[in-house]
């Protein structure tokens, strides 16, 4: 079954605004150099880039970071910020593109979520074919599990309040969740004022897959996989119905 994406193209430009909050990116970067640190990891295919959020920094504290993302606007982004560094950035998908062989793999920010489950199979494959043995791929996914047991908000709410720069956004978030397939349905209002300009409203709805702890080990195991390390957050106790997040690092057999 196929799933609504998100519109990156249109949000490109703000993306930075919306999502990279800086207490959270910090903890990621600090979550993955450890991580890179712990099982030696030197090279490293981000498969799902963005605007540079991991990538960056990434390569910035001395890892090889080669870069790649779907959407041509995010990646022109990426490419803007990227222009005085040396670093690898390619337009590519996580399920088909194959760029060389990776001490480690990461998803970061939910990106998985934009695939069917069919679809995450088939990326799970492609990504072992980027990876040197025993690499890892580390990916996060919003967890079902909470979700189920109560965590998920079924009222309209603000989750996004943002003035940066003469730019101020607002967003809403009205959702609904399939708890039987686990696909959330997203729908959003965003209010985008420059200065005092007339507002910019635009109405967004996709959907996003997401996962119980017990199915992605199952897909991540049939696919080859060995998971080595479940986290609630980055760097957090995961706890199967109180934790928002599911941070897994998998790794690929010899």
């Amino acid at each position: 079954m196929d799933i609504k994406q998100y519109g990156y193209s249109q949000f490109a430009e703000y993306y930075d605004l919306l999502e990279l909050e800086s207490q959270t990116s910090l903890q990621i970067i600090s979550f993955l150099h450890n991580t890179f640190q712990k099982y030696k990891i030197s090279e490293v295919l981000d498969f799902t880039c963005g605007t540079g959020a991991q990538s960056i920094p990434l390569s910035k504290i001395g890892y090889k970071v080669t870069a790649c993302d779907i959407n041509s606007k995010m990646l022109e982004m990426a490419k803007r910020k990227t222009k005085d560094m040396q670093m690898n950035l390619y337009q590519g998908d996580i399920r088909t593109s194959r760029l060389g062989s990776f001490d480690a793999v990461i998803a970061i920010f939910n990106a998985i979520g934009h695939l069917s489950k069919k679809d995450f199979n088939i990326a799970v494959k492609n990504v072992s074919g980027n990876l040197k043995p025993k690499g890892l791929f580390i990916f996060d996914i919003f967890n079902l599990d909470f979700m189920i047991k109560g965590g998920f908000i079924t009222h309209e709410f603000i989750d996004k309040v943002i003035n940066f720069n003469g730019i101020k956004i607002v967003r809403f978030n009205k959702n609904v969740i399939n708890k039987k397939t686990g696909i959330i349905k997203i729908n959003q209002r965003i209010y985008i004022q420059k200065g005092l300009e007339k507002i910019k409203i635009i109405n967004e709805k996709w959907d996003c897959q997401i996962y119980s702890i017990m199915e992605l080990t199952k897909i991540l195991q049939k696919n080859g996989f060995k998971v080595l390390e479940i986290f609630g957050g980055p760097g957090t106790k995961f706890e199967r119905d109180k934790s928002l997040s599911l941070y897994i690092i998998a790794q690929k057999p010899d």
